[in-house]
């Protein structure tokens, strides 16, 4: 008797067709047939907006022949939620996960056709289904034939835009009886069949011909039937050893689209549009059968890009501004204007910072040079990086062009990192660029430029990178030494990862901290060594912290390194989304593995994994009620987890802080801390991470600047005023106790560094 793996017996003993679709869980797949997790039915099934094909699942289909080779058909219950009262073959579900005897087969028992979880999974359906009893049955007598990978819409019974379908890697079962078929004892479940029916090869083909009795028939068994039975009734059907000899294909998965099921000139196909594709790709696979992994693997990436394309689109649509990423439009998500213009100590801010920024404390200290490159310099400065640029001119006279320098320095280097199509196929070169970057083009101005790397202002950075060499040349040696050591080591950190697999996240949570160590945590330290090499600070800010790492000699500069690192894992948080279609994401895989049902990072872009998030994308009150049925939270789960992780790391940020003298390198680094201390906010517990960039209100951006120029107790008040907030919602956020408790003492950590303000 088959349990749920809890020792719990499976019966559908006072179950309804909703609590299965709650309760069982479908196992999930790759496009290879591989197993990569498994979810409830409800949404494995769900043809929506984030999944318009839902998630591929694995089925089995029953034949059952008698003794005369008569084939079993059952009328699928009016009560179903998927396809119901359709003709079909004689019992069709799924394999569950979980469940003892097992259900799950490797990939080394199909190819050999003995495909135990399947034939187990078989007889617990056909009991239940059809009252057949597993006294009747033997497992050794299932003839595995074949496999058949399908998609279909229920649009007979929902309409074009059916938020329910199938989409199935479909083992096709024959099994042959030693009786007559009025000899089995059959009892159908009113819940699952409506009617049964005997028939022979030809009163089959009649029946679907005509249409008068039987006018509505199952989309994959309109694909068994012609693309099979029709050829051979399966082997003459002797027994199962002739069955096999005939008929066997174990290693074949044939695909098939059912176009009446699917979009047709941008009607029909679901709730998301679902178009054919399958035919194409068994195309594709006939024509370069040895490039049959690669092409499925590519197959099935390209599925998951476009599931968040469909999300994307419905944003996109809605106003939200479009950022580009690597494949299609990742939205920007903005605040209204009106929630804007209802604050007015930021709309105040604002226009501070636009018509009056010297009494925002922002002086130019870097412009009215007469010097070519470095008003080159200057003007770079403030084309790529227009939100940072007035920030660094700021800075005293006497290290301000160090730190342009330091920060085109290492633009530029971070342009080369990120084109993912220039150095398409010949990525040894572009590792060799980034380790010799710091040793050719820092100190060689009249190197042969990139050209062509990178796009708009940073493109033009590169080609003209000579002007940036000639004024890094002019400056101090202890800023020159900064500079290339930080450019060598940043070099050779990025030229790691040039051919890293990071379509799935870093390895662990080491492996990410290593990653924002070379990223940022090494830019900490350049500021630092900048600062202090030109007395503006003294060597207390070179000191370790709280927290130690090991890529600080004895925690030599962990203050700095911590610094760093809450600043770029608050922007990896941030960019999940754009991250992963760039196919280079940086969430660590110990962490998110946690937390999704299956093994791709892409898991958490599903509606299903958002508490059915895109609801608001879908159109009837029905449609919506389904997106969120069934639907989990485990996206905010890991990032919520995440976000804890980062906010440990603001105490030593804080105590760098606080040891800062000069008025203006303070700014120059308080910014940024109140930058990322407001989008972790505005990130934690919010759906929105997972359909695009989660943006700050720009007033908010507008006063936490004018703020710094308070000075430290007013930092100190900012960030008090974040760990309040997140302490208050960290009891009802959408995460695991330990999370939420993770949350909370993080902030009241924060909370025990900056203290209460005076009355």
């Amino acid at each position: 008797m088959a349990t749920n793996g809890k020792g719990e017996v499976w019966t559908a003993a006072g179950k309804s067709q909703d609590d299965f679709m709650l309760k069982d869980e479908c196992i999930l797949l790759d496009f290879a047939d591989n197993v990569i997790g498994h979810d409830n039915k409800y949404n494995a099934h769900k043809w929506v907006v984030g999944q318009p094909r839902g998630m591929l699942h694995r089925a089995f289909s029953v034949m059952l022949f008698d003794k005369n080779g008569r084939l079993l058909l059952q009328q699928r219950a009016s009560d179903k939620i998927t396809f119901p009262d359709v003709w079909t073959n004689t019992c069709c579900s799924h394999p569950l996960y979980g469940m003892a005897p097992s259900e799950v087969d490797a990939p080394e028992a199909t190819l050999k056709g003995q495909p135990l979880g399947v034939f187990h999974a078989a007889i617990r359906k056909l009991d239940h289904e059809l009252g057949i009893s597993p006294t009747d049955l033997d497992v050794n007598k299932f003839a595995f034939v074949t496999r058949v990978h399908y998609a279909a819409a229920d649009v007979v019974t929902h309409g074009p835009d059916a938020p329910w379908g199938e989409h199935e890697v479909d083992y096709l079962l024959c099994y042959k009886l030693d009786v007559d078929g009025e000899q089995l004892k059959i009892t159908p479940h009113p819940e699952e069949v409506r009617a049964t029916r005997w028939v022979t090869k030809d009163e089959l083909f009649r029946l679907m011909d005509e249409k008068r009795e039987m006018p509505l028939w199952s989309p994959w068994f309109c694909i068994i039937a012609r693309k099979f039975l029709e050829k051979t009734w399966w082997g003459s059907l002797k027994d199962k050893k002739a069955v096999v000899k005939t008929c066997k294909d174990w290693a074949t998965i044939h695909r098939f689209d059912c176009p009446d099921h699917l979009a047709k000139d941008g009607v029909g196909g679901g709730q998301g549009r679902a178009a054919p594709f399958l035919d194409d790709l068994e195309k594709q696979v006939r024509a370069s059968p040895k490039k049959e992994a690669e092409i499925l693997k590519n197959a099935f990436r390209k599925e998951m890009l476009n599931d968040i394309a469909t999300t994307t689109a419905v944003h996109g649509r809605s106003g939200a501004s479009l950022k580009q990423g690597a494949y299609g439009k990742v939205p920007t998500h903005s605040h209204s204007k009106l929630d804007q213009l209802l604050r007015p100590r930021e709309v105040i801010a604002a226009l501070t910072l636009k018509f009056a920024p010297k009494l925002a404390g922002l002086r130019d200290n870097l412009g009215g040079s007469t010097n070519e490159d470095v008003r080159f310099c200057d003007d770079m400065l403030c084309k790529v990086s227009r939100s940072f640029a007035a920030v660094i001119q700021q800075l005293p006279a006497g290290c301000c062009i160090d730190i342009c320098v330091f920060y085109l320095v290492l633009r530029a280097l971070d342009t080369v990192e990120d084109d993912m199509t220039f150095y398409a196929g010949n990525e040894g070169k572009k590792e060799m660029e980034l380790r010799a970057f710091a040793s050719t083009r820092l100190l060689n101005d009249s190197l042969e430029p990139i050209k062509g790397c990178g796009e708009g202002d940073e493109r033009i950075l590169l080609e003209n990178f000579g002007a940036v060499a000639r004024v890094f040349a002019s400056l101090p040696k202890t800023s020159r030494d900064v500079i290339q050591d930080v450019t060598q080591k940043m070099g050779d950190g990025m030229a790691d990862y040039v051919t890293a697999e990071l379509a799935q996240g870093t390895q662990d949570t080491a492996a990410y901290n290593l990653y924002c160590h070379n990223v940022a945590g090494l830019v900490g330290e350049g500021l630092t060594g900048i600062f202090v090499g030109r007395e503006y600070e003294s060597k207390s800010i070179e000191a370790g912290g709280a927290l130690t790492w090991p890529f600080c000699t004895e925690n030599h500069l962990g203050l700095a390194n911590s610094m760093g690192l809450f600043l770029q894992k608050t922007n990896i948080i941030r960019d999940y989304l754009e991250d992963y279609v760039d196919g280079r994401a940086f969430w660590p895989r110990s962490v998110w593995t946690k937390y999704a049902t299956i093994s791709d990072l892409g898991d958490f872009t599903r509606p299903a994994a958002r508490g059915g998030g895109d609801s608001k994308c879908i159109d009837t009150d029905h449609a919506k009620s389904i997106v969120t049925k069934g639907a989990s939270h485990r996206a905010l789960h890991c990032l919520n987890d995440l976000v804890a992780d980062a906010l440990e790391l603001v105490p030593d940020a804080l105590e760098y802080l606080s040891r800062l003298k000069t008025p203006e390198v303070y700014r120059f680094c308080a910014i940024p801390q109140v930058m990322a201390i407001a989008t972790l906010y505005e990130c934690f517990d919010n759906e929105e991470v997972f359909t695009g960039v989660v943006k700050i209100r720009k007033g908010t951006a507008a006063r936490l600047i004018v703020d710094t120029q308070k000075g430290h107790a007013t930092t100190l008040q900012t960030f008090r005023r974040y760990a309040l907030l997140l302490q208050k919602r960290s009891s009802s956020c959408r995460a695991p106790p330990h999370v939420q408790q993770r949350v909370a003492d993080a902030a009241a950590a924060i909370l025990k560094a900056t203290p209460e303000p005076s009355l």
